[in-house]
């Protein structure tokens, strides 16, 4: 993903409108002087065996094979008052069991970014599109590991930051994202759109501490793709709205701790029926470093779109570590846990998924590192109950899988050129 950076300090005052000075950045490149232009790249590939490859349970399981291969081509251009960012990848995944050829699928994924600064305010803007097979995502999206669709997804972002003081500043962050899904083997998904703007306010109380308190708005919209789909539902709606308080603390040198809590009130209309549901928002981090070991554990309650149509309420809890053998082997952990419950729908049953993998990579070369890696995944979730909007629960399976993974990627330092 691209990383845009809004709070970097101020050092020229341009009078030139910002966005236009993004675009020209790219289009022009004798536009900026003193540019700094590097390209880079690398490509991920791996091969594995998951011996559940839906997730299913009983006699329903079945495993294969599986190779995925993506390139990556990142560009950079940065000047002492802009900076843009553009990627691009196009892979593949294929398994060796016939029964799941129509799982093999390309994987792309396009982004563009730039932020541009002024005396007063920083410009940013981000858009990105992609397409991904809806499996990669099931666990933090619908559940469902049977489908075979792909989802085509886009984003635009712009914000704007304004410096209030030297320990205050105010930024605004609207977006807006749509996504598609092909035709795949029950998958009883809905495309839908979503609008978000977030409001936030950040005081920095030391060089170790600061807070921020953010109001935000956010409309998710899904359509039916036929007049029967949930019960010849057209059209499902959320509207949110909620304020958010955050604390960070870099205790030392080693730790940082951060927190934020709030709360949100949703509106929710699902077959012309109105209702509406207040709920707690919440994310919580411990992090800590040192030369030879990071690690971290988190908390997070938030909102999340499904591909069945319908807003989520989700909670998480993670826990990640990695010990540094050698100058050049290393060993790691990563654990999660997923609650996954829709917004005002009643008698919808709780999607619960965990998530163990330990792994240990060795790093040959500057360029060449190799992994090995294993993956337990489970999901729990009752068949029972359609919530009168259909078979919402289709596709949802209760199981576990075990997957083994050898990985290699290589890294391409690129060039970079400086005038």
């Amino acid at each position: 993903m691209l990383l845009l950076s809004l709070n970097k300090p101020l050092c020229v005052a341009m009078n030139r409108s910002p966005l236009p000075v993004i675009i020209l950045s790219l289009v022009l490149p004798a536009y900026a002087q003193a540019a700094e232009w590097s390209i880079t790249g690398d490509v991920k590939q791996n091969l594995s065996y998951d011996d559940n490859v839906f997730l299913r349970s009983g006699s329903d399981r079945k495993g294969s094979f599986e190779y995925r291969i993506i390139p990556t081509m990142n560009f950079l251009h940065k000047t002492d008052v802009s900076e843009v960012q553009a990627s691009a990848s196009y892979g593949t995944q294929v398994y060796s069991n016939p029964a799941f050829n129509s799982l093999n699928q390309d994987i792309q994924n396009y982004g563009l970014a730039g932020f541009y600064k002024t005396e007063r305010i920083d410009w940013g803007l981000n858009w990105n599109y992609s397409i991904t097979p809806t499996r990669s995502n099931a666990q933090a999206d619908s559940g469902n590991f049977d489908a075979t669709a792909s989802s085509d997804k886009w984003t635009v972002s712009p914000s704007a930051t304004y410096k209030i003081s030297e320990l205050d500043s105010l930024s605004l962050v609207p977006s807006y994202s749509e996504s598609s899904f092909s035709k795949g083997g029950g998958t009883g998904f809905r495309n839908y759109e979503t609008k978000n703007v977030n409001l936030t306010w950040q005081h920095l109380w030391s060089e170790r501490y600061s807070s921020s308190l953010s109001a935000f708005y956010s409309n998710f919209l899904s359509q039916s793709g036929t007049a029967s789909d949930f019960g010849g539902t057209q059209q499902i709606t959320y509207d949110s709205l909620g304020l958010n308080a955050t604390n960070a603390y870099r205790w030392s040198d080693n730790w940082n701790l951060s927190g934020t809590i709030g709360f949100r009130e949703t509106e929710s209309e699902v077959n012309a029926q109105k209702s509406s549901s207040f709920g707690f928002l919440a994310n919580a981090a411990i992090d800590y470093t040192n030369e030879t070991y990071s690690g971290g554990i988190n908390f997070s309650r938030s909102l999340a779109p499904s591909n069945q149509g319908f807003l989520q309420e989700q909670t998480s809890v993670g826990l990640s570590a990695n010990y540094r053998l050698t100058d050049h082997l290393s060993a790691g952990l990563t654990t999660s846990y997923l609650m996954s419950d829709q917004v005002s729908v009643n008698n919808q049953k709780t999607r619960e998924n965990i998530n163990v993998s330990p792994s240990i990579s060795w790093n040959f070369s500057p360029d060449w590192t190799l992994m090995g890696s294993y993956r337990y995944r489970s999901q729990d979730r009752s068949s029972s109950g359609s919530s009168g909007i259909g078979i919402v629960n289709n596709g949802f399976a209760s199981g576990y899988s075990d997957l083994f993974m050898l990985s290699i990627d290589y890294n391409w330092q690129g060039f970079k050129v400086s005038r």
